[in-house]
């Protein structure tokens, strides 16, 4: 084929992304619309607007056109990455074309259109039986939720044998191509049980009454909007909102929007849900220019996104020289809660062992039980092993096996995630796997950047970004999960530098 018909061909393709992207960022703004501000008269129109948006984005994905293209340049299923002679990312924007074409070929249209609908409803009718503790107002659309993730498994073609186990592997490869339900087991059975030991060792801590004070929610929310600064965060280019559940969205290269919640006596909860939606934003507003309005735009799985959140949050946001920086800038935001506060107790404070009902609030040693709790659970409800009225009380179950905890009431339980409501099955497994990650890239880090601690507690967060710039960031999706840490680390992914971290940290007088 000659260099004006492959361009040709590319251009055609890139336009076709290009457009196909804009509405799913489209669609982006209105889910966050609905998720922050949407008045609750809205929510059956908002459905609607999400079913026809989805529909139309579905269509531009697969028309025959992108099919034909494909083909031309040598992309096929089973070689994604087309022509050898082709720039290399050219090369990598066809496989992660393909991939999408050959996932959304298989969905009819009908079916993406009422899945938009029914997760649009889905998740107000969330939001309200969270408020109320009412578990049973949101059953109806949980097994709306699970029929439709089910469906689109089977549209996939898994759960083809006895039985409607593999199908959460097929939902499990949208949120981490390459990792099966056994092979996630298989580092998730391990780290359970070493985490198990470990709680079982700490003796509980003393009492820090800091953290039961009330912290005014408004003087929360300016010290937040202080603390995306001092982080890095370009306020020019994202903003900072309140939700019932934080999250992170991109609605363009320039355009990325994190929440949090707020809570006048846990100060430390809109904190930590700041630098960790935070850590998702950097990565979002660090993609390189050359990957902009692309399919390419995006991080190389869930895990990898969740250890970018999971590495500020913790690694960062939890370590004695970040806050050695910060802690005078809270306190003098806080100076009735905090002006007798030691530094050293502060530390200790929040880096407590005491295992929480509430997963995003949870301590770096338990939070992983929270991901394995979910795990078991939505492997049971895809495989139809657990019907759903059964949830609340096998998650108790699990909670008091997992954790030695139970709830007293479902939101703060079963109803304290927005994930299920939105029909995201799959996707939590991504934050215990993204402290794996996070582990190995941070390790590398340290070894590359050896005055890395000074410059932390200067607040000097530049060589941070410039190293996550340098070695993820510039990649996008253009490399599987174990490609890129293999390239950052040179090693495979592994539960043991997390728990050697987590062992040294925990077993000594910290």
């Amino acid at each position: 084929m000659d260099n004006q018909k492959t361009d040709e061909l590319l251009e055609t393709l890139r336009q076709i992304d290009r457009e196909y992207h804009r509405l799913g960022k489209i669609l982006a703004l209105l889910q966050w619309d609905e998720e922050t501000c949407l008045p609750p008269g809205g929510v059956e129109e908002r459905a609607e607007q999400l079913a026809l948006l989805q529909g139309m984005a579905h269509e531009r994905l697969v028309s025959p056109l992108v099919g034909r293209c494909l083909t031309e340049l040598g992309s096929t299923t089973e070689n994604p990455r087309g022509d050898e002679g082709l720039p290399a990312l050219q090369r990598d924007f066809l496989r992660v074309m393909r991939r999408a074409y050959d996932r959304e070929v298989k969905l009819p249209v009908e079916f993406v259109s009422a899945a938009a609908r029914a997760e649009g409803l889905s998740q107000a009718a969330w939001a309200q039986a969270r408020r109320d503790n009412d578990f049973s107002a949101f059953l109806p659309h949980l097994r709306a939720m699970i029929t439709i993730a089910r469906d689109k498994a089977r549209y996939w073609g898994y759960g083809a044998g006895p039985g409607d186990k593999g199908l959460y592997d097929g939902l499990l490869d949208i949120y981490e191509p390459g990792l099966s339900s056994a092979q996630i087991s298989a580092l998730f059975t391990p780290l359970g049980e070493r985490l198990n030991a470990l709680l079982k060792k700490i003796p509980p801590p003393p009492p820090y009454p800091f953290l039961e004070q009330d912290y005014d929610t408004g003087v929360q929310e300016r010290f937040n909007r202080a603390l995306m600064e001092y982080l890095g965060f370009d306020t020019r280019r994202g903003r900072l909102d309140t939700s019932a559940h934080p999250f992170t969205t991109s609605l363009g290269p320039d355009d990325v929007r994190i929440t949090t919640r707020y809570f006048p006596r846990s100060t430390l909860s809109s904190i930590f849900s700041v630098i960790h939606e935070s850590g998702h934003a950097f990565y979002e507003l660090g993609l390189p220019p050359e990957l902009r309005g692309s399919c390419l735009a995006d991080g190389a799985s869930m895990a990898i996104h969740e250890s970018q959140s999971r590495f500020w949050e913790n690694l960062i946001g939890r370590s004695r020289p970040f806050w050695e920086g910060l802690f005078p800038v809270l306190r003098s935001y806080f100076p009735a809660q905090l002006g007798r506060v030691e530094p050293d107790t502060f530390y200790r404070g929040i880096n407590q062992v005491r295992p929480s009902l509430i997963r995003v609030d949870a301590d770096e040693l338990s939070y992983s039980l929270h991901i394995i709790l979910r795990f078991e659970l939505e492997k049971q409800l895809i495989a139809g092993e657990l019907p759903p009225e059964d949830l609340p009380g096998r998650w108790r179950e699990y909670s008091r096996r997992y954790l030695n905890l139970e709830s007293e009431t479902d939101s703060d339980g079963v109803l304290q995630d927005v994930h299920w409501s939105m029909g995201a099955f799959g996707y939590f497994p991504s934050y215990a796997l993204g402290n794996l990650y996070g582990l190995q890239f941070w390790a590398q880090m340290k070894k590359d950047l050896p005055d890395l601690e000074s410059a932390l507690a200067a607040g000097n967060f530049r060589p941070v970004h410039q190293w996550l710039a340098d070695r993820i960031y510039r990649w996008g999706c253009r490399l599987e999960p174990s490609e890129l840490l293999a390239k950052v680390t040179g090693e495979r992914l592994s539960t043991g530098p997390f728990l050697d971290y987590i062992e040294a940290k925990y077993t000594c007088a910290f």
